[in-house]
């Protein structure tokens, strides 16, 4: 697993990829940062640069720093089969996605990976339970999962496909909000 960025999402990332035996290696720009995630693991490897840690042997890539972080130099170097982060907007330009898909790497796309942080927020705004917010959360990977069916079944890249699968959505609440309220 290689993980860009070891703030408070990579840190929490690197703390289960740990705990289930993986092994991980880390790059950020902090040093400090790096300190911190090696004070408490010592066997996180870490990468001299973020072109080492790109091209490093690794079947994630997980960027959970800046945005634009997946450009046209990182799907060419980049040696994972697997994009999973927790940064905003990782791909640089619309047509990285097409690009990871011909060199056979699968994007799972970042505002549905990010969905947990949302998800809390807008339990916060109806009084906060962790057992609602639990379950709203652990459809995740299931969202996911049918993201890359669709983007099979279409012939789209994973990106295109959650796209649709919003759009759709938005659609179906337009549509049943105009019902309730009797538009």
């Amino acid at each position: 697993m290689a993980v860009e960025g070891v703030g408070k999402v990579g840190s929490h990332l690197i703390e289960h990829l740990i705990s289930d035996g993986a092994p991980v290696t880390v790059y950020d720009i902090r040093d400090a940062a790096v300190a911190r995630v090696r004070a408490s693991h010592p066997e996180v490897r870490v990468a001299t640069s973020r072109t080492e840690l790109v091209s490093a042997d690794a079947d994630v890539y997980a960027p959970c720093a800046l945005g634009g972080a997946v450009d046209d130099g990182t799907v060419a170097a980049l040696r994972a089969k697997v994009i999973c982060g927790g940064a905003n907007n990782q791909l640089a330009h619309p047509g990285i996605d097409k690009q990871l898909e011909d060199h056979g790497i699968v994007y799972a796309p970042d505002y549905v990976v990010n969905a947990g942080g949302v998800i809390q927020v807008a339990d916060e705004l109806e009084g906060f339970n962790f057992e609602r917010a639990r379950a709203k959360a652990d459809q995740i990977f299931a969202t996911t999962k049918r993201i890359l069916a669709l983007s099979g079944q279409e012939g789209v890249p994973p990106a295109v496909a959650a796209d649709r699968l919003a759009e759709r959505r938005m659609s179906e609440v337009g549509r049943l909000r105009g019902i309730w309220l009797g538009a």
